[in-house]
């Protein structure tokens, strides 16, 4: 049943014991089958890992008896926006998110999603408020991803995906990801090509960056 309402909702950290539910999720929201092959899915020991190595930047949205129906992963990085974006793999360095930095100024979006009955009930917007909130709670200079453009497919016979992507940033074009990040005050600088494999998008997504505007300089990163 599309849009289940979500009893005793929480956004909090992820633990160990969700790393399950937190995979299943991944696959779930990207209609991935839980026998089917898939490079870019996280397992339960990716999601252990990435707990292991920032446990303040995972988010687990669960529902009554525990269960998971969405999920954020993150990392921090040193490296900003306004240098060229690298592909996800790249940007993320494996799926146990090897490239993060303890002492990143800046917080990179690896990762979200919620399980597709669940979707339409305000999870994802309360798994951006706990990012947002944790890049003013570590002082940090903002925050930056690539969202998918995940529309593109329905314009895929009428123009490339670069012309797609200029027009969702002007807003001629409606997209179900990036505008909605739009709408969220996320700025958005360029279309990312070859970012990650994911033919409904043809493989590109848009730089998505908000910058903090209570980062308060000379106080320190924590």
């Amino acid at each position: 049943m599309a849009n289940n309402p979500v009893s005793n909702l929480r956004i909090h950290n992820t633990l160990p014991k969700h790393a399950v539910g937190v995979s299943e999720t991944v696959r779930e929201a990207f209609g991935v089958g839980p026998d089917e092959a898939c490079d870019d899915c996280m397992t339960p020991a990716h999601v252990r890992a990435q707990i292991g190595r920032f446990p303040a930047g995972q988010f687990a949205a669960t529902g009554a008896g525990g269960e998971v129906v969405g999920m954020a992963a993150t990392m921090r990085t040193s490296r900003p926006p306004s240098e060229k974006a690298l592909d996800w793999m790249s940007a993320i360095g494996d799926l146990e998110i090897s490239a993060h930095e303890p002492a990143g100024r800046w917080l990179y979006g690896v990762e979200m999603a919620v399980r597709p009955p669940y979707q339409g009930r305000g999870i994802g917007t309360k798994l951006y408020q706990a990012r947002f909130q944790l890049a003013r709670s570590l002082n940090l200079s903002g925050w930056y991803a690539v969202g998918m453009l995940m529309g593109y497919a329905r314009y895929a016979d009428e123009m490339d995906v670069v012309t797609y992507g200029e027009k969702v940033m002007a807003r001629q074009l409606s997209d179900p990801t990036v505008t909605m990040q739009m709408n969220r005050g996320f700025r958005v600088d360029y279309v990312v090509t070859d970012y990650l494999d994911e033919p409904a998008a043809g493989d590109a997504g848009v730089l998505i960056v908000w910058e903090n505007p209570d980062c308060r300089a000379g106080a320190g990163v924590k």
